[in-house]
């Protein structure tokens, strides 16, 4: 079996929440590393508005970050855009 074929039979048998939560998370923090590029913000200046420390916002830049609704709405005020939208 080739290794494609290995990470292909791995990832299918990954359960459909773990998938999505995964995919949700990437993409959250795709979004907070567009809106620093677009506004020409550091991460060090997110962390200084948020309060927070360099080394967290590293973390929530690598995709692996569990986020709390609370983080997430601060994180729209301090950036000024919603990093997330439901549809009523």
């Amino acid at each position: 079996m080739k290794l494609t074929n290995v990470y292909l039979e791995a990832v299918k048998n990954i359960p459909l929440e773990i998938q999505k939560e995964t995919s949700f998370s990437f993409a959250v923090s795709d979004k907070i590393h567009t809106l620093l590029t677009n506004k020409r913000m550091t991460q060090k200046e997110l962390a200084k508005r948020m309060g927070k420390t360099e080394a967290e916002v590293s973390v929530w830049l690598s995709g692996q970050h569990n986020f709390t609704l609370r983080t997430l709405a601060k994180i729209s005020v301090v950036l000024g855009e919603d990093l997330i939208q439901i549809s009523k």
